[in-house]
């Protein structure tokens, strides 16, 4: 059963799901279960390891995305709107919301990653029961940073909404 619920453990951290985990929810895992953990712990680390290249990867990617859509994009955008004195209220909101999400996003990524790192570093053969809960808080952690992720895109888009009415209400002055 609890061979079960590791698997479903790396799963979830291979996967990116969002499935919440209660940090209040204590799990008391027998001896079979401690014995399963020490047996394959050696072979989730090394898979965690794999984890924690690409989501590195990923981290760089989307991190460098999103710098450029807030410098490179909306803060010269928004600078126009306001040289030109159009009501651009909206738009500025979505940024200041983008780029402290965007920061949100760095900080969650940094608490997974430290999280993912302390799981890969434990002696998980000698402390089992610490590297169960500290990989239940990695994934608590990774789903975080993935809604992170999916607010931004969120964002995004209503920021290109936004940018859309703004231009069709300048088209219907002219």
């Amino acid at each position: 059963m609890r061979n079960l619920v590791i698997g479903l453990l790396l799963v979830g951290l291979v996967c990116g799901g969002s499935v919440a985990y209660a940090e209040d929810t204590a799990v008391t895992l027998t001896d079979s279960d401690l014995a399963r953990i020490r047996l394959n712990c050696t072979a989730v680390q090394t898979s965690l390891g794999r984890i924690h290249e690409s989501d590195a990867l990923a981290r760089v990617n989307l991190g460098q995305q999103y710098e450029t859509i807030s410098t490179k994009l909306m803060a010269p955008f928004n600078s126009r709107v306001a040289l030109n004195r159009l009501d651009g209220v909206a738009v500025t909101q979505t940024t200041v919301e983008f780029n402290n999400k965007l920061d949100e996003f760095r900080t969650l990524y940094q608490q997974y990653e430290q999280t993912l790192l302390r799981a890969i570093q434990l002696k998980c053969t000698d402390q089992p029961v610490t590297f169960y809960d500290t990989l239940n808080l990695a994934r608590t952690h990774r789903a975080a940073v993935r809604e992170a992720v999916v607010s931004l895109g969120g964002l995004v888009k209503q920021y290109g909404t936004e940018v859309q009415t703004l231009r069709d209400s300048v088209k219907g002055k002219n």
